[in-house]
């Protein structure tokens, strides 16, 4: 692993670190759905999800937007499943409808068991682009969650930095490579390479590959999704 320091990336899009939301022109910018059991799946489901926290209390759209730092028509179009947010994106829409990210994705494991085979866990979009994530940890164990995450060449969850609650992220690349962003630091991951950081922090990281598949194994402390 080699760290370099280097300027912030200043191009925007709809990602966001968690505590301040960007303009609602920035946080509009939204990836196209990764295919699963329909070509919209799980995006609609945590875009119903989504919808019916927002009617529970009894929030508008505009309420929303105005929370999040976004568009009503970028809320809206979140909750029909026609958009997929950015991760960043993600946790400010949860935040302001006050529930967790986790509760997007309850119920998308299957039967609880301390047991979980390979083959059985399907790919879950969390947001950006070119990701897709398989939680191999059980569902039903929220001290601690493992995610393999294969991140296709220029993939990431979203290009401005985000942050979330937690203890520690230890990412370890199984192939490929990747690239996390830290203010102006940047760390280089390679085959093997491991990092330790705290998701508090604001980062970022992407797949700096324009060929190669990238496969992460990403530790969690406590459980996120």
């Amino acid at each position: 692993m080699r760290t370099v320091g280097e300027p912030d990336d200043k191009r925007a899009s709809d990602g966001g670190r968690r505590p301040t939301a960007p303009n609602a022109a920035a946080a509009d910018t939204a990836a196209p759905p990764v295919a699963g059991r329909d070509d919209r799946w799980p995006v609609r489901l945590v875009g119903q999800r989504l919808r019916d926290a927002r009617q529970r209390r009894s929030l508008t759209l505009e309420d929303v937007a105005s929370a999040a730092g976004v568009t009503r028509s970028f809320v809206s179009a979140v909750e029909r499943g026609e958009t997929s947010p950015s991760i960043g994106s993600l946790y400010r829409l949860c935040e302001a409808l006050g529930i967790g990210m986790s509760s997007l994705f309850e119920d998308m494991g299957g039967a609880e068991s301390n047991v979980v085979r390979r083959a059985d866990v399907e790919g879950v979009y969390f947001g950006g682009e070119g990701v897709v994530n398989y939680v191999l940890s059980p569902r039903s164990e929220r001290r601690a969650q493992i995610i393999e995450t294969r991140i296709e060449p220029g993939g990431t969850p979203g290009q401005e930095p985000w942050s979330h609650p937690g203890e520690l992220v230890m990412a370890t690349v199984r192939s490929g490579a990747l690239e996390l962003r830290f203010g102006d630091r940047v760390a280089a991951l390679g085959e093997g390479d491991t990092i330790a950081y705290s998701p508090a922090e604001p980062h970022s990281w992407r797949n700096p590959d324009e060929e190669r598949e990238a496969v992460v194994l990403f530790f969690e402390i406590p459980a996120e999704y």
